[in-house]
């Protein structure tokens, strides 16, 4: 091999290795996002099955205040589902509940117009 083609091998080996370590950042990231939304998910799932007589708006209640709850106490939330504190993004959870405060009070627009009601 020539210099200059050694040269050029060690820029393509350095380019590949740059590029490996961009995925690896980017997998971690990847895995980190979904164990916080694993943790929203988890809550939610705890909250209806402590209580599965629950229904309609009073779930969705329900289910709206204990992720509030656990936003604001992210070591509350932690040991109530089982994971370590750093898992608990309280954003998430903040926006999660805004989301089903959002429905309820779409479902409820809607029923007051006298139609029937279907959440997508």
């Amino acid at each position: 091999m020539t210099g200059e083609e050694i040269h050029m091998t060690q820029e393509a080996v350095a380019l590949v290795e740059a590029n490996a370590r961009l995925l690896i950042d980017q997998a971690r990231e990847a895995k980190l996002a979904a164990a916080r939304f694993e943790a929203a998910l988890a809550l939610v799932v705890g909250v209806v099955a402590n209580d599965p007589e629950l229904q309609g708006s009073v779930a969705l209640q329900r289910i709206a205040g204990q992720i509030r709850l656990c936003a604001d106490m992210p070591d509350l939330a932690a040991e109530t589902i089982g994971c370590a504190e750093e898992r608990v993004c309280p954003n998430i959870l903040r926006a999660a509940a805004e989301v089903l405060g959002d429905l309820e009070a779409a479902k409820s627009a809607a029923a007051a117009d006298g139609g029937p009601v279907t959440l997508h």
